[in-house]
C-alpha cells in the first residue's frame, strides 16, 4: 500500500532505459528512411535509362569525290560566257509605258498582248469588217442547186466537169490559204491589230474549206 511519502518521491527515468529508448527509435526511423529511398531510386535509374539515347551503329561514308565531271565543267563554262544583255533589253522594254510607235508591224519589241493604242487603224478596221461579214454554212439555203445538179436537163456534163473541178481546187486552196497565214505569216507580224485580223482571216479560210467541202 503506497503511502504519502511514497507519493512525494521524485520519480526519475532510468537514464540507461531512456538511451535504450533513443537508439531504439532512432534504428526504426532509419529503417523506414531507406525503405522509402529504394523505390525512389530505383525508378529514377529506370526513368535514366529508358531517356537515354540509343546508339547507333557508326556507319563508315563513303568519300566524296569532288573532281568535277565534263558536264559540270560544260555548265560552269557556259554560264561564264553567257551573254546577258537580251535579257535585260527585254527587262528594261517591259519595265517602261509601251509607245505606239514602238507597235510596228515586224520585228516589234512591244508587248503583243497589249491591243490598244492602235498604230495601225485600218488593220483594226479591216478586222471589225471581217467579223461583220461572218457567215456559216448552215445559214446557206442550197435547194435550188441541189435540185438544179440532179436535174438530168440542169447542166452539161462540162458544166458539171468545170464544177466538180473548181470545187476540188478550192477545198485544198483553201486549207492551204490557211495553214500559209498560221504557220509562215503570223510568227513574222509582230503587231497585235494586224494579228487580230490575220486570225480573223483565217478563221474566214476555214468556213470556206467548210462550205466547200460539204457542198
Amino acid at each position: 500500500m503506497l503511502s504519502w511519502d511514497d507519493y512525494n518521491k521524485d520519480s526519475k527515468p532510468n537514464p540507461v532505459i531512456v538511451e535504450e529508448t533513443v537508439r531504439q527509435t532512432e534504428q526504426q526511423e532509419s529503417l523506414e528512411v531507406d525503405t522509402e529511398q529504394e523505390p525512389k531510386q530505383a525508378t529514377e535509374t529506370k526513368m535514366r535509362e529508358q531517356q537515354a539515347p540509343i546508339q547507333q551503329p557508326l556507319i563508315e561514308e563513303e568519300p566524296i569525290d569532288l573532281k568535277k565531271t565534263d558536264f559540270e565543267e560544260k555548265a560552269a563554262s557556259s554560264l561564264k560566257n553567257l551573254d546577258i544583255a537580251p535579257g535585260l533589253q527585254e527587262l528594261e522594254m517591259g519595265a517602261a509605258r509601251i509607245r505606239v510607235d514602238d507597235k510596228r508591224m515586224i520585228n516589234c519589241h512591244a508587248d503583243l498582248n497589249q491591243l490598244v493604242p492602235f498604230k495601225y487603224d485600218w488593220a483594226w478596221q479591216k478586222y471589225l469588217d471581217g467579223c461583220a461579214n461572218h457567215w456559216m454554212p448552215q445559214e446557206i439555203n442550197m435547194t435550188a442547186d441541189v435540185a438544179l445538179w440532179k436535174s438530168p436537163d440542169g447542166l452539161s456534163e462540162d458544166e458539171r466537169n468545170i464544177v466538180r473541178r473548181s470545187l476540188g481546187f478550192f477545198s485544198t486552196a483553201d486549207s492551204l490559204v490557211a495553214n500559209n497565214l498560221v504557220l509562215a505569216m503570223y510568227r513574222h507580224i509582230t503587231n497585235p491589230e494586224c494579228r487580230q485580223y490575220l486570225l480573223r482571216q483565217a478563221f474566214e479560210e476555214a468556213i470556206h474549206t467548210h462550205a466547200i467541202n460539204i457542198a
